[in-house]
């Protein structure tokens, strides 16, 4: 017999006799713990699954469909259907047609948005809870297999306002920090203004300033510069350190009359994340899970330390040290500016590692510096699967084989690394089209994202997720904006965003 942790304790004496007396094609609306059948259904039974990938980004998974569709041929067929462009859009999508009875029988997205779909009353959840399939003594997973997960991608899905288990984890990435190397080794208009007519420098400028300048490039530049007194910058591992070198590089701008360059030096392309995951570092309250409809055991964020913080980022941004993508407004990113040579550090997704690309100059990156005399902590991001209630026990079993399938190591290794995504299996981490991948990672970025992000993944966190959870995100989003660009004051700021979130619970 098969052993587990993962056992569903949160289930009332009535929801189990529920389930041991329910039939197959016969589980009512908003039982959320679901049995699945010990045998197949005698013709086939569609599977939908929502999901918003691009034709560039779904060949892998387009390779399971198709095998778990010939592996279950004539019982469960899975039809693939891309219902919106983004995981915002395709939130919606699910939120206005399961408002109208349809929904798919799985679905990728974000656990915020999957709180709404469980909504505030367990009895009107339009998804289920997991534990019974996990915990199924034929189609489950055993202990053994449960461990192979990356814990923080599995614990994720325990992360809800209801206890037990509610998501599935798809593949997974975080923050990292993209620079411009060439930049940081002495390419930069510092340099260009000082050693003006050097052949020299011009010489060792121009190998060191593609995007395929090799390490030997960037080194025989850095070193010449070094010695001849000009600018090189050292990449920072701590918040503070960050913007210390953020000040020397306004600095030295303005010792060679730069001064009027528009010119940031660290770009953030989420306010949210960088709110988020540097509260989690400082020991800042943000949200809790709390009592639900209580906006004040929930939303904790409107607190000293928090102004504090935002006080000092709204700062970093007056001084032209910082540029964030809620400060540029009008749907601009600051992977833009660091592309145009205005930023020389952006901290991004590593999901969008093709938008930090360019053939001016060698991109590099790091570990997003992390607040001073803390651990590292880093916001834990991608897409996991959730499962909806179709009222029929042939779909969900359908269902969960196709996520198993999805999750298999060596399938979700390669779903994964298409996208420069992390794997959600450690054993996925050893096999061979994963260690090929990342035996690149000195050829393209695409490749580097998953070598660097490989010994991160220890650090990851993620935040509680509750109906209204998603609201408060979208606040820290807006909160240096909100002083930098309508004038608010601090407290003003940090107050408003909690009476919006107050009003999602009111």
């Amino acid at each position: 017999m098969k052993k587990r942790t993962l056992k569903t304790l949160f289930l009332s004496g009535a929801s189990l006799l529920t389930m041991a007396l329910t039939s197959c094609g016969d589980q009512g609306v908003g039982d959320v713990d679901q049995v699945l059948p010990s045998d197949d259904p005698t013709s086939e039974v569609n599977i939908e699954f929502w999901h918003c990938l691009g034709h560039d980004k779904a060949n892998n998974l387009n390779i399971i469909v198709d095998a778990f569709n010939k592996k279950y041929e004539g019982k469960y067929k899975v039809s693939k259907t891309k219902a919106a462009g983004t995981y915002d859009a395709l939130a919606d999508t699910i939120k206005t047609k399961s408002a109208a009875g349809e929904v798919p029988a799985l679905a990728m997205g974000y656990p915020d948005s999957f709180s709404v779909y469980m909504t505030n009353n367990i009895s009107t959840s339009h998804l289920y809870r997991l534990d019974g399939f996990i915990n199924d003594e034929e189609f489950g997973y055993s202990q053994e297999e449960l461990d192979d997960f990356v814990p923080a991608f599995l614990s994720e899905g325990q992360s809800y306002q209801f206890e037990g288990t509610w998501s599935m984890p798809m593949y997974k990435s975080t923050e990292i920090a993209y620079y411009n190397a060439s930049y940081f080794a002495g390419a930069n208009a510092q340099n260009d203004n000082k050693f003006k007519g050097n052949s020299e420098f011009i010489n060792l400028e121009n190998a060191a300033n593609k995007s395929e300048a090799t390490e030997e490039q960037l080194d025989a530049l850095r070193t010449w510069v070094e010695a001849n007194g000009g600018y090189t910058y050292t990449v920072p591992e701590t918040w503070n350190q960050m913007f210390e070198m953020a000040r020397k590089m306004k600095s030295d701008m303005k010792n060679e009359g730069l001064e009027k360059t528009e010119f940031y030096p660290i770009g953030y392309d989420s306010d949210a994340n960088m709110f988020i995951s540097q509260f989690a570092q400082r020991g800042i309250p943000y949200t809790s899970v709390g009592e639900q409809g209580d906006a004040s055991s929930q939303f904790l964020f409107n607190n000293e330390q928090a102004k504090g913080f935002l006080t000092e980022v709204v700062g970093y941004v007056n001084e032209k040290l910082l540029i964030t993508k809620n400060v540029l407004g009008g749907g601009k990113y600051t992977n833009e500016y660091f592309t145009d040579l205005k930023c020389a550090m952006t901290i991004g997704s590593t999901g969008g590692s093709s938008y930090n690309v360019s053939s001016n100059f060698k991109v590099s990156l790091a570990p997003v510096p992390f607040a001073d005399g803390k651990s590292p902590k880093y916001i834990q991001q991608g897409p996991s699967i959730c499962f909806f209630n179709n009222e029929n026990a042939y779909v969900h079993k359908g269902a969960w084989l196709f996520y198993k399938m999805m999750a298999d190591p060596k399938y979700n290794a390669d779903l994964a690394l298409e996208n420069s995504y992390d794997p959600v299996r450690v054993s996925s981490y050893e096999t061979d089209s994963y260690k090929t991948w990342i035996g690149k990672h000195d050829i393209d970025l695409k490749y580097d994202i998953p070598y660097h992000t490989k010994d991160l993944k220890n650090y990851y966190m993620t935040s509680p997720v509750f109906n209204g959870s998603d609201t408060a995100r979208s606040e820290m989003e807006k909160l240096i904006g909100k002083v930098v660009n309508s004038g608010n004051t601090v407290d003003k700021a940090l107050s408003d965003a909690y009476d919006a979130c107050a009003a999602t619970v009111a």
